[in-house]
């Protein structure tokens, strides 16, 4: 296949994916609309908790977009590339920030079922947002470990590795959350699965810096912006034990994860 017909190949493939994606949020939320249009007449605040994170989502989009552009930009594309990876991990965000607005306007209005249901839902959203940022991460893992095992210098064959790697973890964190039974039981989980891969994520954009890595971004910020996300999911629980499920939790939380994004793509921001 040329070069040429190899990314047009991409660009229909990622226009379809982001296409399906939005025709499923819409009829999630035409499906539902009856039990949104009564959150907005009952819930005080609900106004407010969707403009904020629409808001998110939009920036979110705009950093896929340019991480998409740059990408489309080089002169081959490659799957492994460090924007097309991170681009993947802002386009599955934004979707999961899509299903985070429905749950926001719904949470009391579904049985338990169905909310164990939906909860699972985001969860495998959240194992598929931090997989690509993982991949990446073991390039980083395996330059270190090159002059021991000198097969990683062999490209083709560390990308495979990366790939089989993320399948096990892909796998064993989905059956994990297949077989949870219960709600509690979920919300233990995802501190196991979540602040792992984020501390990960921080210390492969710090190994970067030190090393001279990733030139494409600008890993010093990314660093930080990923170590000041990283801390507010860890505090997030807190946060819901002091103001509770409410309306000006969400906001209040939205708008530090907003903040923390804009550092983010000041780190992935960078003239040729």
């Amino acid at each position: 296949m040329s070069l040429l017909n190899k990314k047009r190949l991409y660009q229909y493939s990622i226009l379809v994916s982001v296409i399906l994606g939005i025709i499923g949020v819409f009829f999630l939320y035409f499906i539902n609309y009856s039990l949104i249009a009564k959150a907005f007449a009952d819930y005080e605040g609900a106004i407010q908790v969707v403009l904020i994170i629409s808001l998110r989502i939009l920036l979110l989009s705009i950093i896929t977009f340019y991480l998409i552009n740059k990408w489309f930009k080089q002169e081959v594309q490659y799957l492994t590339d460090i924007p097309f990876l991170l681009s993947i991990f802002f386009l599955i965000l934004a979707f999961g920030k899509t299903i985070d607005v429905f749950w926001d306007l719904t949470f009391f209005t579904f049985d338990d079922a169905v909310v164990l249901f939906l909860v699972k839902i985001r969860y495998f959203i959240i194992i598929f947002e931090v997989a690509p940022l993982i991949y990446l991460g073991f390039e980083i893992v395996f330059f270190r470990m090159e002059d021991r095992f000198t097969r990683l210098k062999d490209k083709r064959f560390m990308n495979t590795l990366r790939t089989r790697l993320i399948a096990v973890i892909v796998a064993i964190e989905s059956v994990t959350i297949i077989i949870v039974p219960n709600i509690t039981v979920l919300g233990m989980i995802l501190p196991i699965i979540l602040i792992p891969s984020l501390i990960s994520i921080v210390y492969i954009f710090y190994l970067a810096y030190r090393y001279n890595r990733l030139k494409m971004v600008k890993p010093k910020i990314l660093t930080i912006g990923f170590l000041l996300y990283m801390m507010s999911n860890i505090l997030r629980p807190v946060m819901q034990n002091i103001l509770g499920e409410t309306a000006n939790f969400v906001i209040l939380t939205e708008l530090v994860d907003l903040s923390i994004f804009l550092i983010i793509f000041l780190g992935l921001y960078k003239k040729q």
